[in-house]
């Protein structure tokens, strides 16, 4: 956040400018309005003295005018530009994360820390520090003047002012007790309505809409209740801060016409004026002190995410643009945290096969195919390429030349051809044309309103033609090893089948590993790992089977 701060130091220095300015400009205005009334009207050169007044008048008003404009033009654009400044940099920062530690945080707490907290933080440098520097610069401002027009009447004036400041603090506090009451209501709210929404066949299966109406029922009552909480403290701030005021008045004018003949009309109107005007920016104050304890709240789960140590140099290591050769575990171990994975791990690969990894749920095998893609590391042994240590050798060759496939298609929201080019320049539409032909995909393609520009996402296709939009992209990105994981668990026969041609034709350029329980998918392999608590438990070449 420091560097930051200290990128935008000069717009932040124009902003205090700014408000420095405005605020020693909204205090003089009823100043020189007390000039006025302090005329002497026998003074021969009254007419000159009325002119200089009104001159002044009217440029202290349209100077406040215009400083007010830059004052908010220049806060808008360093709030614009701290808030895309630290985005970019909390942006930035989780993308080069290790898979370590994304496992620390779920998708929705990143995704807060980027949009809501961020916008907390960037509101408390430029929203809600600077509401409250300028109120108190202008509450301190008025002090200073009431003291210039009279010392016995801005007495007076601070009193009341401070009364008024205290019955503004207990209001703010309890009025933003409320206040979070009803937020924390209405987000139980929204997950109930989440979970109704999401679970709505088990809600009319099992008949559950009595119980999930009183669930719902009972946080509407319980928001009900802040709500008349909130309503009740906030229409007692007025009156009672008027009261303060109406009394503030009525002993300035008792003193000043009772005790003290000798103050001008000028002061005293300008020391009611002051005492008007103090409660909007006491409540303020208090408002934003409020605020801030949120911000520094989200400012502390930031810096959390920005002093995550794991980020992963994808750069660092032998460079080997065209890794390839025979795939070799040497007595891998594996484990996360305390839970071991993997034990004693060891087999080969020989480069061209397909082999099969195959074993119950939770045996292991996407984890030994995330460590051989440099995803996780491993506790103890080797894994060799070619006869190459892959610890050694740059993260992004490994994965430059290994192309995964999962058993549920990643799909960005993009056209159909920014989610199979992936950022490659060098893919051709031709390219993708001719690979769909040969795959099958022709017709599915053709379907598509604007062809390869045609906006897509996984909820507007079938699972099988998601499939193929991921054989199709790592058909045309050409690896040296393919990864499937279960790539035919949740189609039909006929998409299977396609498929199964699909694989057999990259297993004939490239080494093919396939995690999968299919029993078609396993005979038609050159070998079999079997996997049984974490071990290798039996390998079946193609000939033993």
């Amino acid at each position: 956040m420091k560097s930051i701060l200290k990128k935008n130091s000069k717009i932040l220095f124009l902003v205090a400018f700014f408000l420095i300015i405005t605020n020693i400009l909204s205090v003089t205005h009823p100043f020189v309005l007390k000039q006025i009334l302090d005329i002497d009207l026998n003074d021969s050169h009254i007419s000159i003295i009325l002119r200089n007044i009104a001159i002044t008048y009217i440029a202290v008003h349209i100077l406040l005018i215009i400083a007010k404009d830059l004052r908010n033009t220049v806060i808008n654009k360093a709030m614009s530009k701290i808030l895309k400044d630290l985005r970019e940099k909390l942006f930035c920062h989780v993308l080069k994360w290790n898979m370590e530690t994304y496992q620390k945080y779920n998708s929705s707490e990143i995704y807060t820390r980027l949009t809501a907290d961020i916008d907390n933080v960037s509101a408390l440098f430029l929203g809600t520090l600077q509401v409250l520097v300028n109120d108190v610069l202008y509450i301190a401002l008025m002090v200073i003047f009431m003291f210039l027009a009279d010392v016995k009447l801005a007495i007076i004036g601070c009193v009341a002012m401070i009364i008024t400041a205290v019955v503004s603090y207990i209001f703010t506090h309890q009025v933003a007790k409320a206040n979070r009451g009803i937020l924390n209501k209405r987000d139980k709210e929204n997950r109930q309505y989440s979970e109704m929404y999401n679970k709505n066949k088990l809600t009319y299966l099992f008949g559950l809409q009595k119980n999930t109406a009183r669930k719902i029922n009972k946080t509407l009552d319980e928001e009900l209740a802040y709500r008349k909480r909130f309503i009740f403290v906030e229409s007692f701030t007025y009156p009672l801060s008027t009261t303060i005021q109406s009394l503030a008045i009525y002993f300035i004018l008792q003193y000043t016409l009772n005790i003290d003949t000798f103050i001008s009309l000028g002061s005293i109107y300008l020391v009611i004026n002051y005492i008007k005007d103090c409660r909007e920016p006491l409540t303020e104050i208090f408002e934003q002190l409020e605020e801030i304890q949120s911000s520094f709240m989200s400012l502390k789960r930031i810096n959390v995410l920005l002093k995550e140590n794991g980020v992963e140099d994808i750069e660092k290591g032998e460079l080997d643009e065209d890794l390839k050769g025979d795939i070799e575990f040497e007595n891998v171990y594996m484990q996360y945290g305390d839970n071991k994975v993997l034990n004693d791990i060891s087999f080969i690969i020989k480069e061209g096969n397909k082999v099969t990894i195959a074993g119950k749920t939770g045996v292991g095998k996407t984890t030994m195919m995330n460590i051989l893609m440099r995803l996780y590391p491993f506790q103890k042994g080797r894994i060799l390429i070619g006869g190459k240590d892959i610890t050694k050798i740059r993260i992004k060759d490994i994965r430059k030349n290994i192309s995964y496939i999962s058993q549920t298609p990643y799909i960005l929201e993009d056209t159909l051809k920014n989610n199979i080019v992936l950022g490659d320049e060098n893919i051709t539409d031709e390219q993708i044309k001719t690979v769909a032909k040969e795959i099958g995909f022709e017709n599915t393609l053709s379907k598509f309103k604007d062809g390869l520009d045609e906006k897509i996402s996984k909820t507007k296709l079938s699972y099988g033609q998601l499939q193929m939009i991921a054989f199709l992209r790592a058909i045309l990105h050409k690896a040296n090893i393919y990864i499937f994981d279960e790539p035919t668990s949740n189609i039909d026969l006929k998409t299977e089948d396609r498929i199964q041609k699909l694989i057999d034709r990259i297993a004939k350029e490239s080494t093919v590993i396939i995690i999968a329980h299919r029993k078609s998918t396993i005979e038609s392999s050159d070998k079999i790992i079997y996997l049984k608590d974490g071990k290798v438990d039996m390998i079946k070449n193609k000939f033993a089977i």
